[in-house]
């Protein structure tokens, strides 16, 4: 039977609600304890398991590296190799997920206004954009780059309410994005594209429009910008038009190196990429000889695992061993940045014992002085055990990483998070763990 989970603060990792008044609303977290009795956790599952560095709490995190093997962060991807495999070998192939885990990962960005307008007639409300021509409109409205910043993926106007001080935001360009909408082309549209520029190069989604000859087939084409040569092109294998008025469901996406085209929630066309030198990006929607009209507009990012201020970002991982990230990648305790301090304190039979506990900075150890001077060390180790001892009668240890976490500390999957928005009120919203 499934177990409830309570006592660790989820909202960080599952982008929770926080009431605003310098406490957390604690969620409940629905956990499965039985399956991994009968298999391995798989990647990319999100799973509860005891806390390496303090086995008397539980985390919650997504499983991304399943040993044997090496991992390693690349411009804010995952990369896997067979295990003992150096860093910057070339033998790293990038890890991609299902279309399920890569939507409970995309950041929802608010599109609303933000769009720039080149064509005549062409205007915006909300998620809409009502082009009377042919012209183009491009995301975001101000700048050349998509950017991790902290706020996005919160819904409606939540993100502007987040408080960002301190935090690690906007600093990254995300080359990884998936567009959607609906399009109702008007008569003379003779094609439809969208394009996804990643540095240099330029993807092209391309959809025929009713205008278009009837051999016409939709088709991905990759473009160098800066060579300016063509580099590949691949055509549906049927000719297939937009009807004239008639509303389609598209998405164009570049995520994990593999672009991929949907038309009413299918898949035509997929092409493989290698990984781009630049990650900066933006979005264009364009019709050629007539306009169209688009509804229900989204913008989703990647999440970027950051990689410039942690400590590790490589990993190798013997079998039964996983590596945990969380979802929220700029404000999140996993194995980036997990490491022990040590110390070596007097025991009773004059030998020396080593002491760890989870290195958190100002929380953990705490050192205080009394009035003389004198400094007493309070500690927490990894097994959650108090520590309490003489600074003078201890010698400090270098730091350990200890980022991997062994079989034996998982305790279940996670099924289902309960988010109480407002206890008050009985307002509660439940989700499906994916």
């Amino acid at each position: 039977m499934a177990g409830v989970e309570g006592g660790g603060r989820v909202s960080q990792e599952a982008r929770g609600w926080d009431d605003g008044k310098g406490g957390g609303i604690f969620d409940r977290v629905l956990v499965d304890k039985f399956s991994f009795h009968y298999r391995d956790p798989e990647r990319f599952e999100v799973v509860v398991f005891r806390y390496p560095l303090d086995q008397s709490k539980n985390f919650i995190k997504r499983v991304v590296g399943v040993g044997p093997e090496s991992l390693v962060i690349r411009g804010g991807d995952l990369y896997h190799a067979p295990l003992g495999t150096p860093p910057g070998s070339d033998e790293f192939k990038i890890i991609r997920r299902s279309q399920s885990v890569l939507e409970a990962q995309l950041k929802s960005l608010d599109v609303a206004g933000e769009w720039r307008l080149d064509g005549a007639n062409w205007r915006s409300v909300g998620q809409s954009i009502s082009a009377a021509g042919a012209g183009r409109a491009v995301f975001p409205r101000t700048s050349n780059n998509i950017r991790d910043h902290y706020a996005d993926g919160y819904p409606g106007k939540l993100g502007a309410l987040q408080n960002t001080a301190g935090k690690r935001s906007g600093a990254n360009a995300v080359g990884d994005v998936r567009v959607t909408g609906t399009i109702a082309a008007a008569a003379d549209c003779s094609q439809f594209h969208v394009e996804l520029r990643e540095g240099a190069m330029h993807y092209r989604f391309a959809l025929p429009g009713p205008a278009a000859d009837e051999t016409a087939k939709p088709y991905i084409r990759t473009h160098n910008s800066r060579t300016g040569l063509e580099t590949r092109k691949i055509l549906a294998v049927s000719p297939w038009r937009l009807p004239a008025g008639g509303e389609v469901e598209f998405a164009a996406q570049n995520v994990d190196d593999l672009l991929e085209l949907e038309v009413d929630g299918e898949v035509v066309l997929t092409l493989e990429i290698p990984s781009a030198a630049e990650r900066t990006c933006t979005v264009s929607l364009v019709t050629e000889g007539g306009g169209a009209r688009f509804t229900d507009l989204g913008i989703g990012r990647d999440i970027y695992y950051t990689s410039a201020s942690q400590r590790v970002t490589s990993w190798d991982i013997p079998a039964d061993h996983f590596v945990m990230l969380g979802d929220n990648t700029q404000d999140s305790s996993d194995a980036r940045d997990w490491n022990l301090t040590r110390f070596e304190v007097p025991s009773e039979d004059g030998q020396g014992q080593v002491v760890r506990g989870n290195n958190r900075g100002a929380e953990n150890p705490i050192i205080v002085a009394d009035g003389s001077g004198r400094a007493t060390v309070f500690l927490q180790d990894e097994f959650g055990e108090r520590w309490v001892f003489p600074r003078d009668n201890a010698r400090a240890l270098g730091p350990v990483s200890l980022s991997l976490v062994p079989r034996s500390l998982i305790r279940g999957r996670a099924v289902l998070v309960l988010w109480p928005l407002s206890p008050s009120l009985g307002v509660y919203r439940l989700k499906w763990v994916r």
